[in-house]
């Protein structure tokens, strides 16, 4: 009988059973990939992570939802570096470490925020693409009206993962959406995203920038509640779309989780240069929640 070592991990959240919950397991060596994807299937979480040696960077670290492999994930990143400062493993003398991902190699900074530990991932080059669907379509897929839409078109946009990221003109629209899974899962693999990110620009919170939620029934999560590549790809829309001016680089704050019960918030970093969205970094604080031995 085979064992391996896994916690469940609250990211983006200071307080337990806050933020996105994610398995971890930080010494999957050895481990196949099918055995992962068994594991993550079981842990019934949206992405249990993995970590492993690596030649390139750090580490290298996969991320598996309950049915499938993801290049990228956000929440379960900052869970990862969490972990492994927790247990150790993150030399003390560096601030700067790096995972090798199918999203490329990318940068993971520990800091220190008042009496928190926050980890900042930097996630993959924006891109931003258009889509042919129409805004009465993408509406009707949230339960919303197409009026209920910002103005600015919907459009695909990745940070290592391709969301259908889409504004909204109010909070009240958005937090009382009744979404038609089965309409998102089938516009989201048409147009090659992994789910919707509707957004709007009245928060909860005073202090937060923007509010969001996640929606990614074709990866088998009908809501996830705080989305750390999700959030990214909001912000940079919005910086792109000027509706929240940025000129060299802002601190943005996008709150989620609010309506699954799980809320939570996200730091996020953006860089616009000339016009255009440069570089995003997302991060937050986590905590253990739960740990123990799998058995198989």
């Amino acid at each position: 009988m085979g064992t391996v070592k896994i916690k469940q991990v609250d990211a983006f959240t200071i307080e337990p059973f806050g933020g996105n919950p994610a398995g971890v397991v930080t010494d999957a060596n050895g481990l196949s990939d099918e055995l992962k994807q068994k594991i993550a299937k079981e842990m019934n979480l949206s992405e249990t992570a993995f970590v492993s040696r690596s030649e390139v960077a750090d580490f290298k670290v996969q991320f598996f939802t309950p049915n499938a492999e993801v290049d990228l994930c956000g929440h379960a990143t900052i869970a990862t570096f969490a972990t492994l400062y927790e247990e150790g493993k993150l030399d003390q003398s560096k601030a700067v470490f790096y995972q090798e991902t199918k999203a490329g190699v990318l940068a993971v900074e520990v800091e220190k925020a008042a009496d928190q530990i926050v980890f900042m991932m930097t996630q993959a080059a924006p891109q931003l693409s258009g889509v042919e669907f129409s805004r009465a379509d993408i509406a009707t897929a949230l339960g919303l009206e197409a009026g209920d839409l910002l103005e600015t078109p919907p459009m695909k946009v990745s940070t290592g993962l391709w969301w259908l990221v889409v504004g909204v003109k109010s909070l009240a629209k958005l937090s009382h959406a009744h979404p038609d899974f089965a309409a998102i899962e089938a516009l989201s693999k048409e147009c090659g995203v992994v789910g919707f990110i509707p957004f709007c620009l009245d928060t909860v919170e005073p202090d937060r920038s923007f509010h969001m939620r996640a929606f990614c029934p074709l990866v088998g999560i009908n809501e996830d509640p705080v989305c750390g590549t999700g959030n990214g790809c909001a912000a940079a829309y919005i910086a792109a779309h000027d509706l929240i001016a940025i000129d060299g680089e802002a601190n943005l704050i996008g709150e989620a989780g609010i309506e699954v019960s799980r809320p939570g918030y996200v730091n996020i970093s953006v860089s616009k240069n000339e016009g255009k969205v440069s570089k995003v970094k997302v991060g937050g604080a986590a905590l253990t929640i739960l740990e123990g031995e799998m058995r198989f």
